[in-house]
């Protein structure tokens, strides 16, 4: 049979003291109480012999706070196997490390009511939270009313403190770069929803594609969430004549370039000679891949770490600012 875990009372009937000393030695509660030095050495003792911890949650109810934040990601897949979530995840962890936090992941699912996700995030189980959800999230306006610390990631809330990358600059990158290998015609292909960073990353390629007199294509992914496959009005396109279809394709993150690139190649379309394709994220895989793909890398570690440092800013009550944006840069591979 299991043995029950020491308490602080057991510690004090082994030191010979009574609880109320052995709690002030032991929890720092009662700090105008004085103990002895010999006295507080007995007590460390008799817990040591007998491995007695505080518990955890009387601690985080006296002292006000638990020494966890919070990472809520929506509807939103966050599977660590995504490259986008493990490098945010990365991050979160490096300046929770920093800070000796500990890091308790969230997302809604099962189709739980927004209410009883909103009460699980602020009944005081985690000091702070990083958002990372569509503008429209429900969750989003009870967060911003709300007294829990919150910055937003990846995609800007207007009501909140959101750390991102320049998802503009990475849109005209992406339109400077086709522009100069000689291209005119274009399949932008994305999600159908409207995150901040979809809508900022299209917008500002196809005004710098405008601007370079490039013809633009917007085609939406089969799949909501853009990992699926180009769509039957975008097969039609590239099956068109070498001179009237698109010479190059536009993704707005990786992971649907790479589903493009091999349907491309299904179709008999060669990369990059017949198409060529780009992409935005820039997260380094694991184990290298067939092709290196020309995209726009953006530091998602980074951005993780910089949201933990807003965020304590926020709980020392220290003002922080609505958008903090983080550079991207372009890296062409053997795609374009």
């Amino acid at each position: 049979m299991r043995k029950s875990a020491p308490t602080i009372s057991d510690v004090a009937e082994k030191a010979g003291v009574n609880r109320v000393t052995a709690s002030v030695v032991l929890n720092n509660s009662r700090g105008n109480t004085r103990v002895s030095e010999a006295t507080r050495q007995r007590i460390l003792a008799a817990a040591a012999e007998l491995r007695y911890q505080p518990n955890a949650v009387a601690l985080s109810l006296r002292r006000r706070r638990t020494d966890t934040i919070g990472f809520y990601s929506g509807d939103n897949s966050n599977d660590v196997r995504f490259p986008f979530f493990s490098q945010i995840i990365s991050g979160l962890q490096k300046g929770c490390e920093q800070y000796v936090k500990d890091l308790l992941i969230h997302r809604r699912a099962g189709g739980r009511p927004v209410e009883t996700v909103y009460a699980e995030l602020v009944n005081g189980k985690v000091d702070g939270l990083i958002l990372y959800a569509p503008p429209d999230d429900p969750l989003v306006r009870l967060l911003a009313d709300s007294h829990l610390p919150t910055i937003a990631v990846a995609d800007a809330v207007a009501s909140l403190p959101s750390v991102v990358v320049d998802d503009a600059a990475g849109g005209r990158l992406q339109a400077e770069h086709l522009y100069r290998r000689g291209h005119k015609r274009i399949l932008y292909h994305v999600g159908s929803h409207a995150a901040t960073s979809v809508c900022r990353r299209r917008e500002a390629f196809c005004a710098a594609a405008a601007s370079y007199g490039l013809s633009v294509v917007q085609s939406a992914s089969r799949s909501d969430y853009c990992r699926g496959e180009l769509s039957d009005e975008s097969r039609e396109r590239l099956s068109r004549p070498p001179d009237a279809r698109p010479t190059a394709i536009v993704c707005w993150e990786d992971l649907s370039a790479y589903r493009v690139l091999a349907e491309c190649r299904t179709m008999g379309l060669h990369v990059p000679t017949d198409i060529a394709i780009v992409g935005f994220d820039g997260v380094e895989p694991f184990i290298e891949p067939a092709w290196r793909l020309t995209t726009v890398r953006a530091p998602w570690r980074e951005l993780g770490y910089r949201a933990v440092i807003q965020l304590m800013a926020q709980l020392e009550g220290k003002e922080v600012a609505p958008e903090t944006v983080l550079p991207v840069e372009l890296v062409v591979g053997n795609t374009t």
